[in-house]
């Protein structure tokens, strides 16, 4: 149990600093918790089993966002410090891409009907700013 732990903290800080997370930078994050790393950091960080993306700064904080197959459920989470709305991008294989706003909410959870069986994938950026940070997509799901 000890080594797993060890392994999950190692794996935990490869993932932050692998993004090269520094005062001020703004990092970006995206993935499915497909990897063995995603499940071996379990314990320290996130596991990611569904579409999931996250863009963080070390001095204005986080905004992230998921796919949730269960109700087609996009959760918005802005706690990034700009004084402006996060932006969300969603992608339905096959039917397009929805964007969609935090609305200046830290937390907002949006509902959809999608045709089951779908792939879909997300991306999350800090603001509608042009000069905003996006994360890259995230990996793939099902509907």
């Amino acid at each position: 149990m000890r080594t797993v732990r060890k392994t999950a903290a190692y794996a935990c800080a490869v993932l932050v600093a692998s993004g090269g997370l520094t005062a001020g930078a703004t990092t970006a994050y995206a993935g499915n918790g497909s990897g063995a790393e995603a499940r071996k950091a379990a314990a320290y960080c996130e596991e990611f089993r569904e579409p999931y993306a996250r863009c963080e700064s070390s001095s204005k904080g986080r905004t992230q966002a998921s796919y949730h197959d269960k109700g087609d459920k996009v959760d918005i989470v802005d706690r990034f410090a700009n004084g402006r709305s996060t932006k969300v991008v969603l992608h339905v294989k096959g039917s397009g891409k929805a964007v969609f706003s935090s609305k200046g909410k830290q937390r907002r959870i949006i509902g959809n009907k999608f045709t089951e069986g779908k792939k879909v994938r997300l991306m999350v950026c800090t603001s509608f700013s042009k000069k905003a940070k996006c994360s890259d997509w995230s990996g793939w799901g099902t509907t």
